[in-house]
């Protein structure tokens, strides 16, 4: 496949935006549009303009505000309805008002759905298709055409669904792209039907693919494999029920493992940073274990993985994490051996190399503080300061004399409850007591913590906790069980994360220890020298 080219086609914004709690607003639109541009992407479906108000919005701002450098813009829509005529139907219309260079129609190609959901007979569908299509290309658009549901309908009807895509091409479509649109199709069944439809029609053939049988990757592959140039898909697999085909794994094992020419240059060195920007948009988590560009994709947490990637990082990984943008992480854990805690050392800046004793120390140290439930694979920031503090190199920048919180509340009124925590600690040579008010114990003792240092370090001021989770480690104790508190703060200044874990017999306990370690190692990142 060395000379192979693919034409990668993202749905994100049109069928990607129908997932479950998903949203997008016109401005979501015009931010996520460039980020597909950067990753290299074909084609950019917009949306359903003249059907839906916000996308015909967007289409407007898209013509008057954004170029691509190597993305075409394209339109989705529907054939003619039943008894008019393409120039007179209103949606129709709407297409070519979108300005987009592609227009993109969607047509039933199971004569089931033309009988049944459109309700016309079998001829006249083909007229509707037929006839859509001629109109376009004669207004000087190329025209796609997404033959809906065309798996199922040719296995009840194969006769039928090719006669359907051979209109489509005798009126002068580009592509007649074969959707799986019930996502139930494995992939010999993609295999064996694209192959036939190759051999019955000159045209250049796509593969539109759903995820409900867990197959849509493997599936846009095979049909590749059997002919076709043409995938769609979306970034981070979004859409309807369990979501379209992940374009982004789609796209790297093309380029990777097929030698296919898939994205623009340099645009899936891109993927993993246009993935989590665009998550970021779309306000749904990136998914850790998101083959190629999740955080997990190229994370090793076995010891006996560790010691073979110290010798050679192929030996554990399928492909180069920075082909996708994505870095090898080590994880640092109960199973973590010396190999992995000299990986993560050196992952995080520290040469540990010839020192067993410590290495020794340190392993000791993570694997009987993870017996006890904390977690390191998911803190780096926490287990950077135990690596400082068994280096010696751990600067101490107050010591707590005490702190106590007290929670008060109004029976039948919510809102008049409140916490207050009292710190005494020492720090720039001078002992603090002060006193913090908060909408809960963990709030108050925040406040009560910045209070008491912001004049000593007032790099402090910059931490802002993001993310809190809680999970307790031993349910069946109920109240009694040991907590386990994992808080993200970021560096407003630079943008810049981390995570740290505490641990105790309370939530209040193990939020204080996940607290302070974050101001903690925030200050030693920066380089700040401890006031005495």
């Amino acid at each position: 496949m060395t000379d192979l080219t693919v034409e990668v086609y993202d749905t994100t914004l049109r069928d990607g935006a129908q997932q479950e709690g998903m949203n997008l607003s016109v401005a979501d639109k015009m931010t996520i549009a460039p980020l597909l541009d950067q990753l290299g992407v074909g084609v950019i479906e917009g949306g359903w303009p003249g059907a839906v108000p916000k996308d015909t919005e967007f289409f407007q701002l898209v013509a008057k505000e954004l170029s691509f450098r190597h993305a075409q813009f394209a339109a989705f829509g529907m054939t003619r309805r039943a008894g008019s005529t393409a120039a007179a139907d209103p949606q129709v219309r709407a297409l070519l008002d979108s300005e987009a260079p592609i227009l993109t129609l969607v047509a039933k190609t199971d004569i089931r759905h033309a009988e049944r959901a459109l309700r016309v007979s079998p001829d006249e569908n083909l007229r509707m298709i037929e006839e859509t299509v001629a109109f376009l290309v004669d207004e000087g658009r190329r025209v796609v055409l997404d033959a809906e549901h065309f798996f199922d309908g040719y296995r009840f009807d194969a006769d039928y669904s090719v006669r359907c895509l051979l209109a489509a091409e005798a009126a002068g479509a580009s592509s007649l792209v074969l959707c799986d649109t019930n996502g139930g199709m494995l992939p010999d069944d993609v295999t064996r039907i694209v192959t036939d439809v190759r051999a019955r029609t000159t045209a250049a053939l796509g593969m539109h693919a759903h995820n409900d049988s867990g197959c849509a990757v493997a599936n846009s592959l095979a049909a590749v494999s059997a002919g076709a140039t043409h995938v769609q898909g979306c970034v981070n697999g979004y859409g309807e029920r369990t979501g379209n085909a992940d374009l982004i794994a789609v796209a790297a094992n093309l380029e990777i493992k097929r030698g296919a020419t898939a994205l623009a240059p340099g645009g899936l060195a891109e993927s993993t940073r246009i993935a989590h920007a665009i998550a970021e948009v779309t306000n749904i988590a990136p998914f850790a274990r998101q083959p190629y560009v999740g955080a997990s994709a190229f994370a090793h947490k076995a010891g006996l993985h560790a010691s073979a990637i110290k010798v050679d990082p192929d030996l554990y990984q399928h492909t180069d994490p920075a082909l996708v943008g994505n870095d090898m992480r080590m994880l640092v854990s109960e199973m973590a051996g010396r190999a992995s805690i000299e990986l993560k050392g050196k992952e995080l800046g520290y040469d540990l190399s010839g020192q067993g004793e410590l290495l020794k120390r340190v392993t000791d140290r993570v694997k009987h503080a993870e017996a006890a439930g904390y977690t390191y694979d998911a803190a780096d920031a926490s287990f950077d300061l135990l690596l400082r503090s068994e280096l010696g190199t751990l600067d101490r920048y107050w010591s707590v004399e005490e702190w106590r919180v007290r929670v008060s509340s109004e029976p039948g009124d919510p809102t008049e409850a409140g916490a207050e925590a009292v710190l005494k600690l020492r720090a720039g040579g001078d002992r603090h007591l002060v006193v913090g008010e908060g909408n809960g114990p963990v709030n108050a003792l925040d406040h009560a913590l910045r209070t008491a240092l912001a004049k000593v370090y007032p790099e402090i001021g910059r931490f802002e906790l993001t993310d809190f989770k809680v999970r307790i480690m031993d349910a069946s104790h109920g109240t009694d069980a040991i907590t386990r508190v994992l808080v993200t703060t970021v560096d407003t200044d630079t943008g810049r994360s981390w995570v740290t874990v505490g641990v105790g017999p309370n939530i209040i306990e193990a939020s204080w220890e996940a607290l302070t370690d974050a101001f903690y190692y925030g200050l030693a990142s920066l380089d700040v020298a401890p006031t005495p």
